[in-house]
């Protein structure tokens, strides 16, 4: 398995030097999946200085449709001709139809009665919930509709991550039409087990093994990598063993996966981050396709709150970052020591 990096030189004359000629390296990275490129910057970056958002979550509070006083009332139902039940509930989390969807099959499923939830706060019990209930409906849309294969469990965490309601919410997605990202992983994965004879996943989980570099943690149910080639400013991946389909998320792989976001939700926390997007991958009767998650943290950069995304990502889908992954795994590690 090849994990491609080639380094690249830059040249300048730099006056804070007294014009004398200074070099700056970066790295060219090439997933061994998918082929996406990510550049790994000589980019001096501050110590990020935590945010406070506390007037944003106050601002958005009087008009939260997610919130118990109202949700009831103004959120919809789904239809008795495609679901078995109007909503799915599961303790504090509520799963209803997305009245603004991106496929023929879209929910969300509110998370918690609080309209906020700093990111040390999630709990076991509120993560665990609300992922079944997703779960759930999930199992129930593929019995129903036998097309709608790719399918995911997706979280933007606050307004930086996309997300138009500060409440914490999951969407969810089950499509018969195949997002970029599952064109390029099932591209990749068909071309890389006609050329080793062998499926990319257990091939992919040994070798980060192997190499040492990047894995977090491993147990019998996920390995916890961090990406070689990053999707954001770091991009930590959850290869989930033993499951194909979401019905197969047992109790003791949902305690693995439940432990390992919140491990990833506190460190996002210690590093003075604030907001990510999450995925959680599923692609039905594809014996070649391993459900897995992928998590990374948005950032602004200071001073005048600059978006990450530039036109290298916005035109040219390639993803910058200054953080090196095997940096980042070293620093994770200790989120996972229990």
């Amino acid at each position: 398995m090849d994990f491609t990096k080639v380094t690249k030189i830059s040249r300048f004359l730099d006056p804070s030097q007294g014009y004398a000629e200074v070099q700056r390296l970066s790295e060219v990275r090439v997933d061994p999946l998918t082929g996406h490129t990510t550049r790994i910057l000589d980019f001096p970056i501050k110590q990020l200085v935590k945010v406070d958002i506390s007037s944003l979550v106050e601002k958005s509070r009087p008009f939260c449709p997610f919130c118990p006083e109202i949700r009831d009332q103004v959120t919809p139902k789904f239809s008795p001709n495609l679901l078995s039940k109007e909503r799915f509930t599961r303790g504090e989390a509520l799963c209803v139809p997305n009245p603004f969807p991106y496929d023929e099959n879209g929910a969300v499923t509110i998370m918690t009665y609080d309209h906020y939830v700093a990111l040390s706060d999630f709990t076991p019990d509120i993560l665990r919930d609300a992922l079944m209930c997703c779960i759930e409906f999930l199992g129930e849309v593929i019995i129903n509709q036998p097309g709608a294969i790719y399918q995911s469990i997706n979280w933007n965490y606050l307004p930086l991550a996309g997300s138009s309601i500060v409440h914490p919410h999951l969407q969810i997605m089950a499509s018969s039409s195949s997002t970029n990202y599952y064109t390029s992983v099932t591209s990749g994965l068909s071309r890389y087990k006609e050329e080793n004879r062998s499926p990319f996943w257990p091939d992919f989980v040994a070798e980060e093994k192997r190499i040492g570099e990047r894995i977090i943690a491993a147990t019998h149910d996920i390995s916890w990598i961090v990406a070689f080639a990053p999707m954001g400013a770091f991009d930590i991946i959850g290869v989930i063993s033993n499951a194909s389909k979401p019905a197969d998320i047992s109790d003791t792989i949902m305690d693995a996966l439940v432990s390992g976001i919140l491990n990833i939700l506190k460190f996002i926390d210690s590093i003075n981050l604030y907001s990510f997007n999450m995925s959680i991958y599923f692609l039905i009767n594809n014996e070649s396709f391993t459900p897995h998650l992928r998590i990374c943290p948005r950032v602004s950069l200071p001073p005048f709150d600059t978006s990450e995304i530039n036109y290298m990502r916005m035109l040219h889908n390639e993803t910058l970052t200054t953080m090196k992954s095997e940096e980042v795994c070293n620093e994770v590690k200790p989120f996972f020591a229990s």
